[in-house]
């Protein structure tokens, strides 16, 4: 018998840069695989992938009033067309709008929300981390199953009340691939010719920070802490985009750190330019289970980052972890990095064994094969 599922996110990025390896493995298991999202059928990238896309006007304003005017009656409609077997949604945004807009519709299909990072989280502060607690509480009885991707919000989801505690899940994160993302993804005069473009010498240890430029990423505390390192080795490449560019420009400069930090921009070829570096660098005020941590893991890297949901999760002793906002013990940790080079290959190497072990690709979407295959089996 035919089988189908609909995923749902916020922007089609999320689809493109998250999804794809989902929607490619259960359409090789026989299912069809649709996609709704913000630019959706804009996005030529994922035109191969899915076998229908579905525009849906909302954005990731939580407060956008359109969320739910417009794009929770866009979705109910998409989902009566279809007539799906799962509804599966990502993102926050596009998770409450979705479970509103199918909260009473007969007969409904499974509805399954993966939360990449509850919008709340220990140490927020106390309006909005009431705001989106609510919202989840809120909306957790119009959910089939709830799965986390780190152990925090695993805690959470349980707390929230709503939902019986067998329909919530740990699945770490979405994966990566550890082939891909390997150790030999680049030769030495591969490295040789992606630092010489990046315009980072040969002897520099070079610290690698894989982040959208937003406020929730936080390259400022990067930024200060770089300012405290005393090796004169250590080089800091920015990669990525987003609105806070020019910004973060203008505190390199305002820092003097212009000659240490290197605007990498976004980059396809991530696999090769983590070989390339000697530790990755991240300190975000939260996360879901970071991928990017995970990729450096799996190429053998070192992890430097802060003690925050979804960082320390994944790093464990695969690196080093330091308070969230301890800027000078950040600055040490870069430098002791700097410093123990032997140190640096050692905690690669184990960050590596763990990525084979817990956070694979493979296994990832063997756990969401079983639980599709658990939610056929329970559909009322």
């Amino acid at each position: 018998m035919s089988r189908s599922a609909l995923f749902v996110t916020t922007v089609d990025i999320t689809l493109e840069a998250f999804l794809v390896p989902f929607a490619d493995r259960f359409r090789a298991d026989g299912w069809r695989v649709d996609a709704a999202s913000c630019g959706a059928t804009a996005n030529p990238r994922i035109a191969d992938h899915f076998d229908a896309r579905f525009d849906i006007d909302w954005s990731r304003n939580p407060l956008d009033p359109r969320n739910l005017l417009v794009g929770a009656r866009q979705v109910r409609e998409i989902v009566e067309r279809g007539g799906y077997d799962i509804v599966h949604v990502h993102t926050p945004i596009a998770a409450f709008a979705t479970r509103f807009a199918l909260r009473k519709l007969r007969p409904r299909p499974t509805v399954i929300y993966t939360a990449h990072g509850f919008h709340f989280y220990a140490g927020q502060d106390a309006l909005p981390h009431a705001l989106f607690r609510t919202m989840e509480r809120l909306a957790a009885p119009w959910t089939d199953f709830l799965v986390t991707v780190n152990r925090e919000d695993f805690a959470a989801a349980q707390a929230l009340g709503g939902l019986a505690p067998d329909r919530i899940r740990y699945i770490p994160g979405i994966g990566v691939d550890p082939e891909r993302f390997s150790p030999t993804a680049a030769s030495a005069e591969d490295v040789a010719c992606l630092r010489a473009g990046i315009g980072v010498p040969d002897d520099a240890f070079l610290l690698t920070m894989v982040a959208e430029f937003s406020r929730v990423k936080r390259h400022a505390h990067a930024l200060d802490a770089l300012a405290r390192v005393r090796s004169s080795r250590v080089e800091l490449a920015l990669v990525g985009d987003g609105p806070l560019e020019a910004e973060v420009r203008e505190a390199v400069a305002a820092k003097q750190l212009g000659e240490r930090v290197v605007f990498a921009g976004y980059r396809r070829d991530l696999p090769a330019l983590l070989v390339a570096s000697d530790a990755l660098l991240l300190v975000s005020e939260r996360e879901g289970l970071n991928r990017s941590v995970l990729e450096a893991m799996a190429a053998a890297r070192a992890v430097i980052g802060t003690n925050t949901r979804g960082i320390a999760d994944a790093v464990d002793g695969a690196g080093w972890i330091v308070g969230k906002n301890d800027v000078v013990g950040l600055a040490a940790a870069i430098d002791g990095a700097a410093e123990n080079p032997a140190g640096c290959v050692r905690r690669g190497a184990l960050g590596r064994e763990r990525v084979l072990a817990e956070f694979s690709l493979e296994a990832v979407l063997e756990a969401y094969e079983r639980l599709y295959g658990e939610a056929l089996a329970t559909h009322v």
